[in-house]
């Protein structure tokens, strides 16, 4: 295909793009972003001082690539943080909110609370780390001193416990 950056990357890297593909695949699925991220990474390369030492471009590629998605995680946790409104100040923002309205939303608030401390000490915790604390299921499982399989476990049982609960509520 004319034009891509592959074709003015040196030989010995671009003999590796299909395991740098199914690697980014691995990692972000499979989506038109792995081009992106292709591109990204043969720019890096093409853009740093000569390498003439790599033993390993396969490795290096990897390396580059594994560097651009943590690069890319965190801009998008940056987005993220930026768009983040505490409870706080919507309540602060929210002051001509009607008494009425305040009274169900606390009402709601509580139903929710008690609906969680309902849950299992541990399914609990793995819940608010993961959920609300925006803990990786890995992280939560290091914390809780648990595998990771089982943090999904107990946040994807919890999940569907609170939606049953708070569910049945409004029927």
């Amino acid at each position: 295909m004319p034009g891509r950056a592959s074709d003015h990357a040196p030989p010995d890297v671009t003999d590796h793009e299909p395991a740098l593909r199914a690697y980014l695949r691995r990692r972000i699925g499979p989506s038109e972003d792995v081009e992106d991220f292709v591109q990204d990474v043969y720019l890096r390369v093409l853009s740093a001082p000569p390498q003439e030492d790599v033993r390993s471009w396969r490795g290096f590629l990897v390396r580059i690539a594994s560097n651009l998605l943590i690069d890319h995680h965190r801009r998008k946790n940056v987005r993220m943080a930026e768009e983040h409104v505490t409870v706080d100040d919507m309540l602060i923002r929210d002051e001509g909110a009607d008494p009425e309205r305040t009274l169900s939303g606390r009402q709601e608030l509580a139903h929710v609370a008690k609906a969680i401390q309902e849950l299992g000490p541990v399914a609990r915790d793995a819940f608010l780390l993961v959920r609300v604390e925006g803990l990786s299921h890995k992280e939560a499982a290091l914390r809780l001193g648990i595998t990771p399989k089982a943090v999904s476990h107990h946040v994807e049982r919890s999940l569907a416990r609170l939606a049953r609960q708070l569910g049945s509520r409004h029927d």
